[in-house]
């Protein structure tokens, strides 16, 4: 089990930092939210991260694979390959079309106060989140991508 002191630890790394920067500098066409470091954001951060280990650990338990590691997750920051594919998660949810079920019309109109055109907008900024949950999935693609596709199914339900 991975513990919120670790995840934080993840997030406040140096080198994850600085890719983030590098990949916002190599994707200017993108839309980047500003780094926001108070309480409230990096504990939501460290909320959605530990749900996507949490989820990630299921699957690999119901296989009878070894748990993922926050240390797993360390060796992938520097690799050029980890970057790449940062880069690709991103670029191919920018080129996406975003398809919102009729059902969720009435909320985003009436309790968040948008457009549907306005919310499409807001889910195609990025954040720092993006690149730390991206370790997860890299981790899965060269270790186990039989199971990628479940996982991704499994954090679409969170």
């Amino acid at each position: 089990m991975v513990n919120r002191i670790e995840i934080e630890r993840l997030l406040q790394n140096k080198e994850l930092k600085e890719l983030w920067q590098t990949i916002q500098q190599e994707l200017p066409q993108l839309h980047f939210y500003e780094e926001d470091d108070s309480h409230s954001h990096v504990e939501a951060q460290i909320d959605f991260l530990e749900k996507c280990i949490s989820t990630c650990n299921t699957l690999l338990c119901k296989y009878r694979l070894q748990e993922i590691s926050i240390k797993d997750l360390y060796t992938y920051i520097s690799s050029y390959s980890f970057k790449v594919f940062c880069k690709q998660d991103l670029l191919k949810t920018e080129n996406s079309e975003i398809i919102i079920d009729e059902s969720e019309h009435d909320y985003i109109l009436k309790e968040l106060g948008m457009s549907l055109d306005e919310f499409k907008q807001v889910l195609k900024i990025y954040d720092y989140i993006e690149v730390a949950s991206d370790l997860i999935s890299y981790y899965l693609q060269t270790k186990h991508p039989d199971i990628l596709l479940e996982y991704y199914e499994s954090i679409c339900d969170m």
